[in-house]
């Protein structure tokens, strides 16, 4: 749970922050930021320096947000903050509602998330690798990596 931020000035946070975010006990900072002009990995990068807890990103098309994923442009590997997208109708919702609220009002709105991944019924595990290609890193793991996959895949 934790209170939600939201920079007029930049509203798609493809540039870093000048005003850093106390996170404390009973505060979490949540950003809001809308899709667009940089990469997902830019905004949520920029976000976590200000000490955002959870990155919220909404998408700048009218789309069914289920299917679209947030990818890495190859320099996301040290982000240690969650984040997601979503819709545009949603999102709307939200920064009209910010855009209009009173310091009580602020005061009184906690918004919530989960991040779960779904429970296996049958004990199987379903994994996949995201990984660049032209990556040697990459390629090496999965080679080291089949081994255990065959013991691993029913």
């Amino acid at each position: 749970m934790g209170k939600i931020h939201y920079d007029k000035q930049d509203e798609n946070a493809c540039e870093e922050f000048d005003m850093p975010l106390n996170r404390t006990e009973d505060i979490t900072p949540f950003f809001l930021t809308t899709r667009g002009d940089c990469t997902f990995v830019q905004k949520v990068r920029n976000m976590e320096n200000i000490g955002v807890a959870v990155g919220i990103v909404i998408d700048n098309t009218v789309e069914d947000v289920s299917n679209v994923l947030m990818s890495d442009d190859g320099t996301g590997g040290g982000i240690r903050i969650p984040s997601m997208l979503i819709g545009s109708k949603d999102g709307k919702k939200l920064i009209e509602w910010l855009s209009n609220a009173s310091e009580d009002d602020l005061a009184q709105l906690v918004i919530m998330c989960e991040f779960v991944m779904p429970y296996a019924k049958d004990d199987i595990v379903d994994y996949d690798f995201w990984y660049t290609s032209s990556s040697n890193r990459a390629l090496d793991f999965l080679e080291d990596f089949a081994q255990f996959d065959n013991t691993l895949a029913p």
